[in-house]
């Protein structure tokens, strides 16, 4: 058996210095044909080494190439599309159109004069014209797009403000500038403009929008603060700002910073998701009327939550934290969230601040977590316990492994396993038959690797009205190596969740294979952004960079001496059947997926997966029925009007032969 040195890499991340080197023992257990098949979904699986060996026949499977739509949509030199997360820069309207937006520029230099947003939109299947110049009138970047009104609005900064671009009709006539959003809260100490913006909208037709930011002050050479804030508006012109809800927790400064940091939206609820920091928590925050109070979910806890980096203590462990991260919320208010993982070890020295980043293998994993499910995301595999019964284990959980993909093979001291949890674990390096992992030809210059922190990284979420899921990611494809034959290219790659199963077939999609397109035998393909929410049953949208030379020339990559020509991609993506069609009961699921607002006073609105006509009858307490009328709906929103008591009502759907109940109140 083939053993692969997994070598560790010091990385300069963020504002603190990390400068220790290490050589790990973790070695890699290589697939073999002939390894055991891991169980996966729902059952228990009794851990041992054997049926822990690597996904051998999860490698991807590409066989419906003609299901998926590539549109090359813009070109951009300017290839650092994030610090770390990339978001919210894709939406779809009820009838099927897509807009898209990146930061662009197309100078081959530095300074990016015409650096500003470029701006993409898909109608009747195809694509406009690809952007030649910036949506802007000045310089600007980070650009986040939101559907609003019947229209859409757009945030960057640039200019020394945030700054705020909309228009009537999504995808059609000028864009209008609204001007800069506030700069900062009340009291707020220093005198810097926010940047890195993410932007959603949400109320009865995504009429109010909620956006959040980061302040940066430098302090010194090596000391900055950082301050994350919340915008909130109902006409994209009068805007409250606030500190986000970090600071109901104490952790709005020098916590959270650039990207770090994610929104969905669906009706009245808004989900904001932070992760990302190397001494704090994951946090979601929630609400349900359209951005006005949150509620806290700590979704990963730290152990070691607000220690510095700077203190002098052994962490007697190796420690795997959730970093880029992604959220959609389905029909039914359920937030999703996928993350990165980084494994990070701290070991005790003469000075304080020196960390270990290992780089390879086995730095790996995408980790998935619903609001459903237990929070903070709890340990739930350790070797130590293989044998024992259920309930010892999880009454010694291990905060430290909690997010670990990767596991030690007990009875064989230097080799891992994965744990295979596919209700948890939804994105690794795939394993292809016939190719072996080679780290050295794994590319991790800090410029590049510290924007993914793992081996895998960008995940995005897709859902659709059924509440079927899809995440892409992108990762090293051991099959495709750069022109000097040295570093393994990335590919993206997409898993697939269907509802009724509730777990994830891996690794089922690389959108970026190069019978797809040829040009894709020699590009990297890096930061995924995804449309979080999709109007069809079984579509799912993604977008990413793509060019041929690994490395990020505004990182000042020893690999990238020039900027490049990047082409920017957007993919439709319709998968099989089996990962998205549910079974057919009383529940009116593949016709109507929500009602809102919940409580109501003179309205609701009901939405719908397609045209249809329905009967629609509203009963009270005591099983009187108080109003009952035909309607044809249209696919998306549809508004009710209502003149009912205050009380408790059912709301009964009756559409293509299906039943849809629904309680809701009037106050």
């Amino acid at each position: 058996m083939r053993r692969v040195l997994l070598l560790s890499l010091s990385l300069a991340l963020g504002f603190s210095a990390f400068a220790q080197q290490r050589v790990a023992k973790n070695d890699i257990r290589q697939a073999t044909a002939s390894a055991k098949k891991v169980a996966v979904g729902k059952e228990n699986v009794n851990a041992t080494a054997t049926n822990f060996a690597p996904q051998t026949a999860k490698s991807v499977v590409i066989n419906r190439l003609n299901e998926i739509e590539d549109g090359e949509i813009m070109t951009t030199t300017y290839d650092l599309q994030s610090n770390h997360y990339c978001s919210n820069r894709m939406y779809q309207l009820p009838d099927g159109s897509v807009a898209i937006a990146a930061t662009m520029s197309h100078e081959f230099n530095q300074s990016a004069a015409d650096r500003g947003t470029g701006y993409n939109f898909y109608k009747g299947g195809e694509w406009g014209d690809q952007p030649e110049s910036r949506l802007e009138e000045f310089r600007t970047g980070w650009p986040s797009i939101a559907p609003w009104k019947d229209g859409e609005i757009m945030l960057c900064h640039g200019n020394s403000h945030m700054q705020c671009f909309v228009r009537d009709i999504a995808g059609e006539g000028e864009w209008r500038y609204m001007g800069p959003l506030p700069d900062y809260p009340e009291g707020y100490p220093y005198n810097e403009y926010p940047t890195w913006p993410r932007v959603v909208t949400c109320g009865e037709n995504h009429d109010i929008i909620v956006a959040v930011g980061t302040l940066q002050h430098q302090v010194s050479s090596d000391e900055i603060h950082s301050h994350t804030v919340m915008w909130r508006s109902e006409d994209a012109e009068n805007w409250t700002i606030s500190y986000s809800p970090l600071a109901e927790l104490g952790y709005e400064v020098d916590v959270f910073s650039a990207d770090d940091y994610c929104m969905a939206a669906n009706g009245h609820t808004v989900a904001l998701l932070y992760s990302g920091n190397l001494t704090n928590s994951a946090w979601m925050f929630k609400s349900t009327d359209d951005g006005l109070t949150w509620e806290t979910t700590k979704i990963w806890e730290h152990p070691f939550e607000g220690r510095s980096l700077d203190e002098v203590f052994d962490y007697g462990d190796t420690l795997f934290i959730p970093m880029n991260g992604a959220i959609t919320l389905d029909n039914n208010n359920v937030a999703h969230v996928a993350f990165s993982t980084l494994e990070m070890t701290h070991t005790l020295d003469n000075e304080p601040g020196y960390y270990t980043y290992w780089s390879g293998r086995t730095v790996d994993g995408i980790l998935y977590w619903n609001d459903t499910q237990e929070a903070p995301i709890q340990d739930t595999y350790h070797p130590e316990y293989v044998g024992t019964p259920l309930e010892e284990h999880f009454a010694n959980p291990n905060p430290f492994h909690a997010a670990r993909l990767w596991w030690p093979i007990v009875d064989e001291p230097g080799y891992v396993h994965m744990v295979p949890d596919s209700t948890r674990w939804i994105g690794y390096i795939p394993m292809y038959e016939g190719y072996e992992w080679d780290n050295d030809k794994f590319y991790h210059e800090s410029d590049y690797y510290s924007r993914f922190y793992s081996a895998s990284g960008h995940p995005a979420l897709s859902c659709d009205p059924y509440g079927n899921l899809a995440c892409a990611f992108s990762s090293p494809c051991v099959r495709r190596l750069d022109d000097n034959g040295r570093y393994y290219y990335r590919s993206i790659y997409v898993s697939y969740r269907n509802v009724d199963k509730g777990y994830w077939d891996q690794l089922v999609d690389d959108l970026t294979d190069e019978e797809l397109n040829f040009m894709f035998l020699y590009s990297d393909n890096v930061f995924t952004v995804s449309v979080p929410y999709t109007y069809t049953p079984g579509e799912f949208w993604f977008g990413f960079q793509s060019d041929d030379q690994i490395g990020l020339y505004w990182g000042d990559s020893p690999n990238q001496g020039n900027a490049s020509e990047n082409t920017y991609h957007a993919v439709k993506v319709n998968p099989s059947m089996e990962y998205w069609d549910v079974e057919e009961n009383t529940d009116a699921k593949d016709v109507v997926y929500g009602l809102y607002p919940n409580p109501a006073t003179d309205y609701v609105v009901v939405k719908s997966s397609q045209d249809v006509e329905a009967n629609i009858s509203i009963v009270n307490l005591v099983g009187q029925t108080v109003k009952q009328f035909n309607k044809s709906l249209k696919m998306g929103e549809n508004a009710i009007s209502l003149d009912l008591k205050s009380g408790i009502y059912f709301c009964t759907i009756s559409a293509n032969g299906f039943n849809k109940t629904i309680k809701f109140v009037v106050k």
